[in-house]
C-alpha cells in the first residue's frame, strides 16, 4: 500500500513539474513570437512609403471619430481615431488610382481619388456633410 501510495504521489509530482515547464515554453515562446512581431512590423512601417492620410471632418469643423474609409470595391478599409484622424498603406494595390470611399452614419459618403504613383501622400481635411432626410 506505502508503495503505490509513493509512486502515485510520483506521478503527480512529475506531471506537475512536465506542466510547469509546458508552461514556462509556452511563456518564453509567446514573449519571442511577439518580440519578433514587432520588429517585423516596425521593419515594415520603415519601408513603405504608400501610405495616404487625411483628417476627417463635419460641417462645423469638428473631427468626425470613428468615419470609416474604405477602398472601393474591396474589404481594405481603415477607421478614423478620436480626432477623425486616418492613415492608411495602400502598397499592395498596383492600380494608377485607388478610390477611398469615406463613410460615416448620419453623413453622406464621399469617395476621394487617389493616385498610387504620388504617395506617400496627405489629403488635408475631408468634410462630410450631414445627410438630407
Amino acid at each position: 500500500m506505502k508503495n503505490t501510495l509513493i509512486d502515485s504521489q510520483k506521478r503527480k509530482l512529475r506531471r506537475l513539474n512536465m506542466g510547469i515547464l509546458s508552461l514556462l515554453f509556452l511563456f518564453l515562446g509567446g514573449i519571442i513570437f511577439s518580440a519578433t512581431q514587432l520588429t517585423a512590423t516596425a521593419e515594415t512601417e520603415l519601408k513603405s512609403d504608400k501610405t495616404v492620410k487625411g483628417l476627417i471632418l463635419s460641417a462645423d469643423k469638428k473631427p468626425i471619430p470613428g468615419a470609416v474609409i474604405l477602398v472601393k470595391d474591396t474589404t481594405t478599409g481603415t477607421v478614423a481615431d478620436i480626432e477623425g484622424n486616418f492613415s492608411m498603406d495602400l502598397q499592395y494595390f498596383d492600380e494608377a488610382t485607388v478610390t477611398l470611399i469615406i463613410s460615416m452614419i448620419d453623413y453622406e459618403s464621399k469617395e476621394v481619388v487617389v493616385k498610387t504613383n504620388k504617395l506617400p501622400k496627405d489629403l488635408g481635411k475631408i468634410t462630410l456633410e450631414k445627410e438630407v432626410e
